[in-house]
């Protein structure tokens, strides 16, 4: 057993080592290991950050195999990934560990763990039948915030009976590093479980107000006309054709949902022409008579998110005249300057009563209200009772940008 006084070893500068001749080989190091934490820091999707550890330590310090075990809250693995494993071993192999034996003495006591002959330590258990042979062990704890977050396994250093003190010193360095990319993968993951929720949230708050209400009302109109067939044919008559109707409107609200299912658009590279396609949607899908006008040309200090923004509200602003609006006519504008970019979509539907909108704003509206507050953009919402409405959303670009 290899491990110093206390499983700890002293602090020291690890490029004296013998194991490090001279002063290229140590620069060396230090660039691998620059290039190990840039290369996991710069990936977010968890899987791969916990392959990539393991793959990294195992060509690093140059050791036959590598695992890591991922810790749940209650300290159980919840993980195992392996490195210089086939695929058919590891199926040959079995379960995920359990902790039993020397995994079990890492998760407990939380310090590294260097042993020149496994088998020769009483805690070591036994190996599977299909487990590959395997001689010294060198375990690393992967701590974030004083927190146990998983262990780093290292085995059988290829050409020597060991590892040095010099390894154990380069992988807590790496242990280190992958415990923060580990971390900050896990905290994308969980943004984007929220995002995920939000808009399954938002899908199931449209539905239940748009088309389960409508197919109730009809739902309860077919229900009157079953009781009136006898009396009132022709009145009965009217009302089957008014829910015919309905339904057929209830189909087009489906037909949207659908389309909002696919994947929503993340990248506008070309602001001017996707407003142009959400016209040709509304002109192709409804009878409403829909123009396009842009004047001017889209700066170039207009970003990602303010062009990706600024869509989903034309977008939005789109959607409500379909659904709401009952127009004849609409028309989008979009003007753009070195300093500034506004969109304006107008209908001359039956507008809405200002003051009782805001009291009781819909979720498409509050929408549009959160992504212009995102991206620091003025919105206007402009309407009276039959006299239409106007959506305006206003954006300082470059140097005359404000805070949101």
């Amino acid at each position: 057993m290899l491990t110093n006084k206390g499983g700890r070893l002293a602090q020291r500068n690890c490029y004296n080592s013998p194991a490090v001749t001279n002063t290229q080989d140590a620069l060396e190091e230090l660039r691998a290991l620059t290039e190990a934490g840039v290369a996991l820091t710069s990936e977010l999707a968890l899987e791969t950050v916990l392959q990539r550890v393991v793959d990294i330590a195992r060509e690093l310090i140059g050791a036959r195999y590598a695992a890591l075990s991922v810790l749940g809250p209650s300290g159980e693995i919840t993980r195992f990934i392996t490195s210089g494993v086939s695929a058919e071993e590891r199926e040959a192999i079995g379960d995920v560990p359990s902790g039993k034996g020397l995994l079990g003495v890492l998760l407990h006591e939380g310090d590294s763990l260097r042993l020149e002959t496994i088998s020769g330590d009483p805690r070591s258990a036994s190996f599977p039948p299909s487990h590959p042979h395997m001689t010294s062990l060198l375990g690393v704890p992967l701590i974030f915030r004083s927190r146990i977050i998983g262990n780093l396994y290292l085995t059988d250093k290829i050409g020597e009976r060991g590892f040095s003190d010099h390894d154990e010193e380069l992988v807590r360095l790496l242990a280190t590093q992958a415990a923060v990319a580990i971390r900050n993968a896990e905290l994308h993951d969980k943004a984007e479980s929220v995002a995920r929720l939000e808009e399954r949230e938002r899908i199931g708050m449209d539905l239940h107000d748009g088309v389960m209400q409508s197919i109730y009302a009809v739902g309860l109109t077919l229900e009157d006309c079953g009781e009136r067939v006898d009396e009132a044919p022709d009145e009965v008559k009217v009302s089957l054709e008014g829910a015919i109707n309905a339904l057929n409107d209830v189909i087009g609200d489906i037909r949207s949902y659908i389309f909002d299912l696919r994947p929503r658009v993340s990248v506008v590279a070309d602001l001017p022409e996707a407003i142009r396609h959400l016209v040709d949607d509304l002109r192709i899908n409804t009878l409403i008579q829909t123009s396009l006008e842009i004047d001017g040309e889209l700066s170039d200090a207009i970003t990602q998110d303010q062009a990706l923004a600024l869509f989903h509200i034309t977008q939005e602003a789109l959607n409500n005249v379909a659904k709401h609006s009952q127009a004849k006519s609409a028309s989008v504008r979009l003007a753009c300057d070195e300093h500034t970019v506004s969109v304006e979509v107008r209908d001359d539907g039956i507008g809405f009563d200002a003051e009782r909108e805001q009291a009781h704003e819909r979720h498409g509206l509050r929408n549009m209200r959160d992504r212009a507050r995102s991206i620091g953009a003025r919105l206007h919402l402009i309407g009276k009772a039959n006299e239409g409405t106007t959506v305006r959303a206003e954006l300082s670009i470059g140097d005359s940008a404000e805070a949101p």
